[in-house]
């Protein structure tokens, strides 16, 4: 018996060791930081137009996206109140206000009016498409772009002339380098290629006194929308191609977007829901923006019920388009700060969703590798036994 003893006894402390160096090396450590491979590389990089930029995010917000009436303040790196500064701050990233600080781990690539066209070509990324109609016909979106490339261009970034290389690297940083290495990306485009010039070429167009020749405006509208969809929806992969390509491991966001207008009517004596009726176009937006995440295995974010004014108060669109003060368009056409808010509440529950699968598939896999590990201890010792009883019996018999 003794001797059975100090034969097991080696065996018994292999079993022993293993099990206490084994699985407290699974076990997860909920004392960890669940951000903190957000603050990895450039860090969170969010992509869009003014509804990622904050118009009307916060008590200050003209004075950090104006300044002196001009193109946006890109000096400024937070608009308080935007969805991108809130999940800056719930993830702990470090966000000084200045966007020249290159130790800033969130990086707002964003502004009124930014296309999925103006995007590529700042990335160089040739869609064979340069909107000469729209990005390069308007002094202020020329202003932004001239902007945009001084700050985060890169060489192979097209030059204000939409045909040669920029050949230089912004002041700031590459927008290349800066997708390339982020660990947060959020992406918000696609409205202004669809809607806004839908609304500049067309709806801005449409007489609404001239009743007779309103069925041809409407018919207009509606084949501007099919154009600049069908455009969109080549160009889009382009940029998701680029990210999936030169970024993989990025956890990537795409912002769906919303109606601010579904309740508008068309005037203010004609009760026609003509806001309801144009639903169909954010719907078909945020169905292939849907059905793009899923392809790429990104996240889609439904923003179709945050607030905005018009989702509270009934107005007509007559009564915006007569709108002339700046401000008070942009407060009608954008989510309220409880808009951005829950927008903000609906990226931080993805992350925090995904972080949790993430966690329970890693917890899945080290139970496999703890289970095989004393399968074959088991069967190791079960081995050993069997010798060791053989040789018992011998020696009795």
């Amino acid at each position: 018996m003794k001797r059975l003893s100090k034969i097991l006894a080696p065996f018994l402390a292999v079993i022993m060791l293993a099990s206490s160096l084994l699985i407290p090396a699974y076990a997860i450590d909920t004392q960890e930081d669940p951000y903190a491979k957000f603050k990895e590389g450039t860090g969170y990089v969010a992509i869009g137009d003014s509804f990622t930029r904050g118009y009307g995010a916060g008590d200050n917000w003209q004075n950090e996206i104006y300044l002196n009436d001009t193109y946006g303040n890109y000096n400024c790196r937070n608009v308080g109140g935007s969805y991108p500064n809130l999940v800056a701050e719930a993830l702990g990233l470090n966000a000084p206000s200045d966007i020249r600080d290159t130790n800033g781990q969130l990086w707002p690539i964003a502004h009124d009016a930014l296309t999925t066209a103006y995007v590529l070509d700042l990335l160089g990324v040739d869609d064979g498409y340069r909107d000469e109609e729209f990005v390069y016909r308007y002094s202020y979106m020329m202003d932004r772009y001239k902007t945009d490339l001084s700050y985060f261009g890169d060489p192979s970034s097209y030059a204000v002339d939409g045909q040669s290389n920029y050949g230089q690297t912004g002041e700031v940083a590459s927008v290349r380098e800066l997708l390339k290495n982020a660990s947060l990306i959020t992406l918000g485009v696609g409205q202004a290629d669809i809607i806004y010039k839908t609304q500049i070429f067309g709806l801005n167009t449409l007489d609404l006194n001239d009743t007779a020749n309103l069925p041809a405006g409407i018919a207009n509208i509606l084949k501007l929308f099919n154009q600049y969809f069908n455009y969109w929806k080549k160009a889009y992969p382009l940029l998701l191609d680029f990210i999936k390509e030169n970024n993989p491991d990025a956890e990537v966001m795409l912002i769906g977007t919303t109606n601010p207008l579904a309740k508008a009517t068309l005037t203010d004596d004609i009760a026609l829901p003509i806001g309801s009726i144009i639903n169909f176009m954010f719907d078909s937006i945020n169905a292939y923006t849907k059905e793009c995440a899923l392809k790429y295995g990104y996240t889609y974010i439904d923003i179709t019920d945050v607030e905005t004014p018009a989702s509270a108060t009934q107005m007509s669109i007559g009564h915006i388009l007569s709108i002339t003060d700046d401000t008070e368009y942009a407060l009608i056409a954008h989510p309220t700060a409880k808009g951005y808010s829950q927008i903000a509440d609906k990226i931080i529950k993805a992350i925090n969703e995904n972080i949790e699968n993430e966690a329970i598939c890693n917890g899945f896999k080290n139970v496999t590798g703890v289970k095989d590990f004393f399968e074959k201890l088991f069967n190791l010792v079960k081995t050993v036994f069997t010798r060791l009883t053989a040789d018992i019996i011998g020696k009795i018999k």
